[in-house]
């Protein structure tokens, strides 16, 4: 299936209203709206035999419907692969009774990074409150959009919302009743068209579509993050954890926050990136869990190379203690070439390197000193809050009291 082959509704209603003499054949019909006449007809002789006059109930070969087909197989193929999770947790007024949070989550194709068929991928802000290994309520679809089939579920592993580390694993107690895997895709175009499904406010299996209005944002005003990317497809609190869905059915991105004055959907939606989840599951692999790891310096790009150079190394971490110093510039990380990059894609990478390796990692930074590179091994700690500030690569305006805040869903 390709974009092209699926038809704006809108633009086949405009066509429509084009009239048709009595005697008109079905070839003028054609002629009269150009290339879209051609393809409802097609669509329709394929379906009838034959081109028949339009109405509401025309049924299921109704040439509207058919140019929404694509889309809606593609919904009834990865709707089952959604999960509703409920979650236990602490209540922070210290009532006598605990709160609960609603969440969505997705079965995830693991066997490539895992070995296993599948995983439930959610986010870390969903379950952090929680035990690792601790019992999660899973709401598996059932073929109707309001009851979902309850089963028990288990905490795995989860990163810190805090520390741009927003994703959690999770699995079900009884694996028969694992649902089919979603693959994941990580090219993206402004523009593209995307679909979210989850639990917004409770409402289970909620689907709503948008664009994507941009890629790479890495700052928001409540938030560290690495990367997400902004689309206007409607989102809410309980969205939190669910896939953002391209065209072909690949899940693109987890759906983690919004930007809002109200608290409610107003347009901006934030997700982190599918290519962080393969990330999380390479860790997830090599260490049991998704910790993120923290070096302990201060970074900001030197005023006379322009190169990323360590400003301040925090006394007793990590970095300190494999005798890094200020003023290194830092050349590359486990071979990753960071000298060869302008400054955000360095940051970037150097950053991803260090959170997605776990505490008691240990990684090779080659740093120039003194106009020698210089290999040193650093065995990474725990992040602690909070995080030291980025460097601003360019001025950015503050924001009165009035501003967009940034709300994890």
């Amino acid at each position: 299936m390709t974009m092209k082959n699926i038809l704006s509704p809108l633009a086949l209603a405009l066509a429509l209203v084009v009239p048709a003499s009595a005697g008109s054949s079905d070839s003028d019909f054609a002629a009269s709206l150009g290339t879209i006449g051609e393809h409802l007809i097609g669509r329709a002789k394929a379906h009838n035999g034959g081109y028949k006059l339009m109405t509401q109930e025309t049924g299921p070969n109704d040439p509207i419907l058919l140019a929404q087909k694509p889309l809606l197989d593609m919904i009834k193929k990865v709707e089952p692969s959604v999960v509703f999770l409920v979650m236990t947790v602490p209540n922070e007024e210290n009532a006598k009774k605990p709160g609960h949070g609603i969440c969505t989550g997705f079965f995830t194709d693991a066997m490539k990074e895992l070995g296993r068929p599948s995983i439930i991928t959610t986010n870390s802000h969903c379950v952090e409150k929680m035990a690792v290994g601790a019992e999660i309520e899973v709401g598996l679809y059932t073929g109707n959009d309001n009851r979902p089939k309850m089963t028990k579920g288990r905490v795995l592993a989860y990163g810190s919302s805090e520390a741009a580390k927003d994703i959690a694993f999770i699995e079900l107690l009884d694996p028969t009743l694992n649902r089919r895997p979603l693959p994941l895709w990580s090219k993206l175009d402004r523009g593209e068209q995307v679909i979210a499904i989850g639990n917004p406010l409770g409402m289970t299996f909620s689907v709503s579509r948008g664009i994507i209005s941009a890629l790479e944002r890495d700052r928001l005003s409540s938030s560290f993050v690495l990367e997400m990317n902004q689309s206007d497809v409607a989102v809410n609190p309980g969205n939190s954890g669910g896939p953002l869905f391209n065209m072909w059915g690949s899940v693109i991105g987890i759906n983690t926050m919004i930007a809002s004055q109200s608290g409610g959907f107003e347009g901006i939606s934030m997700s982190v990136p599918s290519s962080y989840i393969t990330l999380a599951m390479k860790q997830y692999k090599r260490t049991g869990n998704l910790k993120p790891g923290a070096i302990q310096v201060e970074i900001s790009p030197s005023t006379e190379t322009l190169k990323l150079t360590v400003r301040k190394v925090v006394p007793g971490g990590p970095a300190a203690a494999a005798q890094i110093q200020a003023d290194d510039q830092l050349i590359s990380v486990d071979g990753v070439d960071l000298a060869g990059e302008d400054n955000e894609a360095a940051m970037k990478a150097f950053l991803t390197h260090v959170k997605y390796r776990s505490p008691g990692e240990k990684i090779a930074v080659t740093v120039k000193r003194g106009g020698k590179d210089v290999v040193l091994t650093v065995t990474l700690g725990e992040a602690k809050p909070p995080e030291p500030p980025r460097p601003e690569w360019a001025p950015i305006p503050k924001k009165d009291k009035s501003g967009p805040t940034s709300f994890s869903i």
